[in-house]
């Protein structure tokens, strides 16, 4: 006795005696979706379409075993291959029965549990007790700035795929805002964390990695909230963040968090769960330097000291890094050069400098800054001789 789910697929025979259906959803629902409608009806079995919804099915089984939901997920396919049926086994899929399956195989495995998948299930043991050596936690990195238009979010994508060269482990991005990180990279969240559902307690690191978007460098992008269009951006619940950057700091060594422009306390407060702050500061009018100056004092009332990196510097300046500096009371961590031309082409196109640019004056000073966050040696910047 019991309930089902459907997704992306009908059936043509009804269930046995006792069973009913609760609901069915067309085609790909998004993931919020699909764990809404769960943690709604708290269905017995998810029945998927295991031919156009296959790794779509085994993250939703990993995701219900991990989070130790009793609902269980049934594919409905006429893939049978050896290796797809062993995956889906060691992904905690429940069983697999053809994709239009008669009463009786309905019968066998609602009341037994029997299916095609019954010979590929793992047999239970008894795990061998071993003392586990403690992983090191990676390190959250917040860049934040006193007023928009400094290309913070430039340097935070350009960054991350620097580190990701520079120390070949895995990097994140976590965007507190409305995810323009994605667009620098010509991409689109499937799913926000702010879209994960109350009712989903317990947060792991297979949960979030449904809501990851890669990228080719290996960087992966999480956004808390997606556009105006979608979910308008609210406080962020401190809680729940951090429980979401301890799981990220079990997966990723550097998690760079892009935080909201505003002093608001709750938004100051957040900066306290970062293991780095680096503000950002344009060195070019008195008002971005006085913004950038409240922002510092708010800061520190929360026992924040963070690095002063000046982004779009020039030579010719009238307010020199070092007035800036000395006003803010910071010394300068580092200084990335201004080449309009060069980031705005970058970031139409949807490929970071980084990658396009990587010989450029400004993809070294962002590599030189990479390489502190790590603890890596540090290349002297190349002196440029003119040509006489």
């Amino acid at each position: 006795m019991g309930t089902v789910l459907l997704i992306g697929v009908d059936l043509a025979e009804p269930l046995p005696e006792g069973w009913e259906v609760v609901k069915r959803l067309e085609g790909l629902p998004d993931w919020h979706t699909i764990l809404e409608s769960i943690a709604l009806f708290a269905p017995t079995f998810v029945f998927m379409d295991g031919d156009l919804l296959f790794e779509e099915a085994l993250t939703l089984a990993r995701l219900l075993r991990e989070q130790k939901m009793p609902t269980k997920v049934l594919l409905l396919t006429d893939r049978l291959d050896p290796n797809a049926l062993k995956d889906a086994a060691l992904s905690g899929v429940e069983g697999i029965l053809p994709r239009s399956p008669t009463p009786q195989a309905l019968h066998d495995f609602l009341t037994r549990r029997e299916s095609l998948l019954t010979p590929y299930l793992p047999k239970e043991e008894k795990p061998a007790e071993k003392a586990e050596e403690s992983k090191p936690q990676g390190k959250v990195i917040a860049l934040s700035s006193g007023r928009g238009g400094v290309g913070k979010t430039t340097l935070l994508v350009n960054l991350a795929i620097a580190l990701a060269q520079e120390t070949r482990e895995p990097i994140a991005i976590l965007d507190l805002f409305i995810g323009d990180s994605l667009i620098l990279v010509n991409a689109t969240a499937r799913m926000t964390l702010s879209e994960i559902p109350e009712a989903v307690r317990e947060i792991d690191l297979s949960l979030l990695h449904s809501c990851a978007t890669r990228h080719e460098s290996g960087v992966h992008f999480y956004t808390w909230f997606f556009s105006p269009e979608r979910n308008l951006p609210e406080y962020i619940d401190l809680n729940r963040l951090t429980d979401v950057l301890k799981v990220l700091r079990e997966g990723y060594a550097y998690i760079l968090m892009e935080t909201p422009v505003t002093l608001y306390v709750p938004d100051l407060e957040l900066l306290t769960l970062a293991d780095e702050v680096i503000i950002v500061a344009v060195p070019w009018d008195l008002v971005s330097v006085r913004a950038t100056r409240a922002l510092t004092l708010g800061m520190q009332r929360w026992g924040v000291t963070p690095k002063l990196l000046l982004n779009r510097v020039e030579n010719n300046s009238e307010l020199t890094p070092e007035f800036v500096a000395e006003q803010l009371q910071l010394p300068i961590w580092e200084k990335i050069p201004n080449n309009s031309r060069l980031v705005v082409r970058a970031n139409n196109t949807g490929v970071p400098l980084m990658l396009t640019h990587p010989d450029s004056d400004i993809a070294e000073a962002i590599r030189r800054a990479a390489r502190k966050i790590a603890g890596l040696p540090i290349e002297e910047p190349r002196r440029r001789f003119p040509f006489f």
